[in-house]
């Protein structure tokens, strides 16, 4: 049987989906922001590794841990939301396959508590700093 990466075409084809949505992420108003002084090639390229690695092709992804990656982002889950909707949105666009793209759906929505409590720890460090308190002193 045919990989998920062999269905929806290779590696081009996951790299131009991949490029598709973060043509959407930065130019997004309710998520743009989170992209502010990002290497938007370097993201695709490490995202269309990692993507092309959990749909069966034979790439390596070799960048930071999920939680790594995001730790600087204060994420909420409307941010993860809006991502999921715009992917799900590109992937209709480029015809991916219905099996697919349910695949890649219900694999991006399995990453979402560790990108949302790398956002957490994010958003409690911001609040550390702005208001000189530690958030686990708080609690």
């Amino acid at each position: 049987m045919d990989s998920l990466y062999d269905r929806i075409g290779g590696q081009a084809a996951v790299r131009a989906v991949i490029q598709s949505l973060y043509d959407l992420l930065f130019d997004d108003v309710l998520v743009g922001f989170l992209f502010d002084g990002k290497d938007k090639a370097r993201l695709v390229d490490l995202q269309t590794s990692f993507t092309c690695a959990f749909l069966g092709g034979p790439e390596r992804y070799a960048g930071k841990s999920l939680p790594e990656a995001h730790a600087a982002l204060p994420l909420l889950a409307g941010h993860f939301d809006r991502r999921h909707h715009l992917l799900e949105q590109v992937l209709i666009r480029h015809t991916v396959p219905k099996a697919v793209r349910d695949e890649w759906l219900r694999i991006d929505e399995a990453l979402r508590p560790s990108v949302l409590a790398a956002g957490a720890a994010a958003r409690d460090r911001t609040v550390s700093t702005s208001d000189g308190s530690d958030p686990e002193e708080a609690q």
